[in-house]
């Protein structure tokens, strides 16, 4: 007996509806897992107080002296920072450990963190901005979220590696009372459009510390775009627009992680840790240098000297401090005693205020 004919527009039918709901509950799941970053513009941001009611009173006058950090901490995963290689919860706080250790000895009065974890699940929930201002002693800290979301699916394989719930950015310890903090979203990078909905917010974070005597600084702490040049580029010309946007005579300091090295810089493209990366016709630190600030680290210091990254086998400058002319440095170097605790280095500088500021 043959066999019926098979029901060739009913398989058609329940094939079609089959994926029809396939793409509908991928396309919930995305949706939902990318929410949750408040991407009003600019957004002010409450500083957080640490330390007790004293913390609320500035200095009678501004200090003579300033020490200042900009420190990638690489959201205390230590180095080398890859993904895919959840670390456990006592090694992140090991690393936040070894971090608040650096920073009580060298005693900062102002540091500017980049890749700081507030509540994620790849560190195990720990608020670190919180944790490293009470074990570092700092009474006054603020953050910005630049990286926000319910599920992160990245590594992609394993799901076991997943990222998952993700709220990370950038924050400021401080030692002065934080009187503002706004941030200031930098434009994505021309990725599609559904990576992007997974990707970092690059963001300028604006502060407000008041130094006493009625003088505030302005610190704003930066990081930009790691992988894609053209948007780097144009977050230096945005960030520098806004720099010039501010009052003159306020001292000011612009720091943090900036992804890109100096023109100075002999090796540009192929470095041992990342050959693929070129930055041979980069012009983001040209654009911040054409600001007129000073920096960190002396001009005659050796360009071995200035590396900052990888930590454990540095071979170039991403991060730097740059600050106002009503500042003069006394010193600056890099932290190299910090070790491997990031995949950066921090950079310190000792200031001294104008004496007309104080």
């Amino acid at each position: 007996m043959p066999l019926p004919p098979l029901p060739w527009r009913r398989i058609a039918l329940a094939a079609a509806a089959t994926l029809g709901g396939l793409l509908a509950l991928t396309s919930a799941f995305l949706l939902w897992a990318s929410s949750g970053f408040d991407d009003t513009d600019p957004l002010h941001v409450r500083p957080e107080r640490y330390g007790g009611p004293a913390a609320e009173r500035p200095p009678a006058a501004p200090p003579a002296r300033l020490r200042v950090i900009a420190w990638n901490i690489a959201y205390g995963r230590g180095r080398p920072d890859d993904a895919g290689d959840l670390r456990s919860a006592d090694t992140i706080r090991a690393n936040l450990a070894g971090i608040a250790r650096v920073l009580r000895e060298l005693h900062p009065d102002v540091v500017a963190l980049q890749e700081v974890d507030f509540d994620s699940a790849r560190t195990h929930g720990i608020d670190q901005l919180a944790w490293l201002a009470r074990e570092a002693g700092y009474p006054w800290a603020a953050r910005v979220e630049t990286w926000t979301c319910r599920y992160v699916p990245y590594p992609y394989w394993p799901p076991s590696q997943h990222y998952g719930r993700m709220r990370s950015g950038q924050a400021i310890l401080s030692r002065f009372p934080i009187r503002s903090n706004v941030r200031r979203l930098l434009p994505q990078p021309p990725n599609p459009f559904w990576y992007n909905w997974f990707y970092i917010h690059r963001a300028l974070q604006h502060a407000e510390l008041d130094l006493g005597g009625g003088l505030l600084l302005d610190a704003i702490n930066v990081h930009t775009e790691a992988f894609h040049q053209r948007n780097r580029e144009e977050h230096a010309d945005r960030i520098a627009a806004y720099v010039r946007s501010l009052p003159p005579d306020r001292p000011r300091l612009l720091l943090g992680d900036f992804n890109a090295i100096p023109p100075e810089a002999t090796l540009r493209r192929g470095f041992p840790d990342e050959p693929e990366t070129d930055m041979t016709t980069d012009r983001t630190i040209a654009t911040i240098r054409s600001l007129g600030l000073a920096e960190a680290l002396d001009p005659a210091t050796p360009l071995p000297d200035t590396f900052t990254f990888p930590a454990d086998a540095p071979n170039r400058r991403l991060d730097y401090v740059w600050f106002s002319p009503t500042l003069r440095r006394l010193d600056g170097r890099v932290v190299r005693e910090a070790g491997s605790l990031s995949d950066h280095l921090p950079v310190v500088v000792d200031l001294a205020l104008e004496p007309r500021l104080r």
